[in-house]
């Protein structure tokens, strides 16, 4: 399926998630990413959107547990992530999005892991995002790239292009 169909698809099913459910959802998603993190020392996330998984328990997880932090902000056609050391490192910029205003850069080759949202995944770990391509600038850097959906994201398969960059898997319920 092309990417455009894909993508539709996917964010349709998740708005129509019932709120009840979805937070069932995001606590079984954080789990999950709890463990998928253990041992990490710097984690790179993106800060939860409308109604993206949540990742904000995950954040204040490294925070309790002394995982650095990096989030992203749109510089020019990419990402640049930045160190938080606290939610209220957070302001909103580009898109709505809740992005850092601090100072300290921090590479993506220097996260242990990187926290991906998406539109849609299919089972090869191949995403959708949201068509701009931010992540598909950065995701080749990384050294381990953690999609993160609901389970009625999955479509059956998703068209790639030779620039996209496949996750190393998928954490959904």
């Amino acid at each position: 399926m092309d990417k455009k169909t894909a993508r539709r698809l996917g964010l349709a099913a998740r708005k129509n998630i019932p709120c009840d459910v979805r937070d069932e959802k995001n606590r079984i998603i954080t789990d999950i990413l709890v463990h998928k993190i253990e041992g990490a020392h710097c984690v790179g996330c993106y800060v939860t959107l409308n109604d993206e998984a949540d990742t904000i328990p995950l954040i204040s997880h490294c925070f309790a547990s002394g995982i650095r932090v990096a989030v992203p902000k749109v510089t020019g056609n990419t990402l640049t992530f930045y160190e938080i050391g606290s939610l209220a490192d957070l302001k909103e910029g580009t898109f709505h999005v809740r992005e850092p205003i601090t100072d300290t850069v921090v590479r993506p080759e220097e996260t242990d892991v990187m926290i991906v949202p998406l539109s849609a995944f299919d089972e090869a770990n191949h995403r959708t995002g949201y068509g701009r391509g931010y992540y598909d600038s950065i995701l080749k850097r990384c050294r381990r790239k953690i999609g993160v959906a609901f389970a009625e994201q999955k479509v059956e398969r998703i068209e790639t292009d030779p620039w996209d960059v496949d996750l190393d898997e998928v954490v959904c319920a």
